[in-house]
């Protein structure tokens, strides 16, 4: 299966199944992507080499056209003097060299043909490259949101359930009993404080208000 194929799939799945299937999701994403780096960068290598086996043909097609064009003016020069035999070899080789001239054109034709295919996979797998790393980058951040939140969510559980925390409320009552109980014990202490003639006091003062009570009555002739 190419690498792709696993990205795909990978990019395909949901992140919490990512998150059930992989210990760490984004060293996983992190890891294909590399590996599919690694293979277009081997696939470009290939393309270089298809562009230098067409420069090479091209080389090939030139020599053998000189190499045509030399041999018919050797075959001319050894017919003007009289060499039929010296003219025959160089026809005979303008004859190699024009297989060789019709070889390397159609190789030509096919290593450009072949050329072209490649160069479209390399921009397919290049583009589908650049894609996987976008589809990387959001699932890592979609990731580390659900792991943040997951996390926040274990706490505030652990909040509303066994949690030390849980306990503030509890916490909270006891203080405020604390707090009721030193206030009766300040009321107390004030109560036990108090002046111990202030009974006497008071007895005197509702005596006094007896008296002029009395006396108000005998001057208004009331017994």
């Amino acid at each position: 299966m190419s690498i792709f194929a696993k990205v795909k799939d990978l990019f395909q799945a949901n992140v919490n199944d990512m998150v059930n299937k992989a210990e760490d999701p984004e060293k996983m994403l992190n890891l294909y992507v590399e590996q599919a780096t690694e293979e277009v960068r081997s696939f470009q290598i290939q393309v270089n080499r298809a562009v230098a086996d067409k420069i090479q043909l091209e080389e090939y097609i030139k020599h053998a056209q000189e190499d045509i064009v030399a041999r018919t003016a050797q075959a001319t020069e050894a017919v003007r003097a009289g060499k039929d035999e010296l003219a025959r070899t160089a026809l005979n080789l303008k004859k190699q060299a024009e297989a060789s001239l019709k070889d390397y054109q159609n190789q030509l034709e096919e290593q450009t043909k072949a050329l072209q295919d490649l160069q479209e996979n390399l921009r397919i797998l290049t583009e589908k490259l650049s894609k996987a790393r976008v589809e990387r980058d959001n699932l890592i951040m979609r990731q580390r949101r659900a792991a943040t939140m997951k996390k926040a969510n274990e706490v505030i559980s652990g909040i509303t359930g066994n949690n030390p925390l849980s306990n503030i409320d509890r916490f909270k009552g006891k203080v405020e009993r604390t707090e009721a109980e030193a206030k009766a014990t300040s009321v107390m202490v004030t109560q036990e404080s108090e002046d111990p003639f202030a009974e006497l006091e008071h007895a005197k003062a509702e005596q006094d208000i007896e008296t002029e009570l009395a006396e108000l009555k005998k001057e208004s002739g009331i017994e």
